[in-house]
């Protein structure tokens, strides 16, 4: 497969269903943002397609020229390829939580143990630890002319982030956060919290943006404040928006 461009200085280099990027069915989306001087890759799925996706990295720049891996979240379809990636040479960036379970390969604090008992991943799925460089919520990374805003965005898990590059009403690249149509990701494991859910969602309506490149599903390339306000609307009545992830 091979990198697909979905705008000017994003490409989707690995999907586990969108057939021009697809790596591995259990990865997550992961975005290369390119300037020709610098940029990040943005998650790093769960490590089985990693080959594929540094092959379509390649395809754009040289991987040695990125600034590193920006990790959304601790679970395993966002996270489980850090390891290749440090192989590769990359540096990679999280949250203190995510840095803090990578470190150990915690299956227990990452929820990789639960959900491959529930065969959400490979039988023989096994998380690989890596060395995750601590990013905080407030702080900005560049490389190149590329600059990325770093948000926490708590609610799906514990430790998660979110990623904005651009002025207001530009590109979030929101993990598990928020999805086309306003859905969010509500799974039943210990650190999926709704009060915090809801006020990370109200934060990210209150920065209008454009473009909301999730970690699964449909990209929304323009109008994304719709999708992202009436998440906050549903939150702010008190009830939980559509959840993205269904059982059936």
């Amino acid at each position: 497969m091979s990198a697909r461009p979905v705008l000017d200085g994003v490409w989707l280099v690995a999907s586990g269903t969108d057939e021009a990027a697809l790596t591995d069915p259990h990865d997550c989306h992961c975005y290369l943002l390119w300037d020709g001087d610098g940029g990040f890759l943005v998650d790093a799925g769960t490590g089985l397609g990693a080959e594929q996706w540094l092959d379509n990295v390649r395809e754009v720049c040289d991987p040695s020229r990125l600034g590193g891996v920006l990790l959304t979240h601790y679970h395993a379809d966002h996270a489980g390829g850090a390891a290749a990636a440090q192989e590769a040479g990359l540096a990679v960036f999280g949250h203190r939580l995510t840095a803090g379970a990578l470190a150990t390969a915690d299956e227990g604090r990452t929820q990789v143990a639960r959900a491959r008992a529930v065969g959400v991943y490979p039988p023989d799925y096994r998380l690989r630890p890596a060395q995750v460089q601590p990013l905080a919520g407030g702080s900005r990374v560049t490389s190149g002319g590329v600059s990325v805003e770093v948000v926490d965005a708590p609610g799906h898990c514990d430790g998660h982030l979110v990623f904005l590059v651009g002025a207001t009403g530009g590109v979030l690249l929101s993990g598990d956060c928020l999805f086309s149509g306003g859905r969010v990701g509500l799974q039943a494991i210990p650190d999926c919290r709704l009060v915090e859910y809801a006020d990370t969602v109200a934060a990210l309506a209150a920065r209008s943006p454009d473009v909301l490149l999730p970690g699964h599903g449909d990209l929304v390339l323009g109008g994304a404040a719709q999708a992202v306000d009436r998440a906050a609307a549903s939150f702010a009545r008190l009830v939980p928006p559509p959840n993205f992830l269904v059982a059936w």
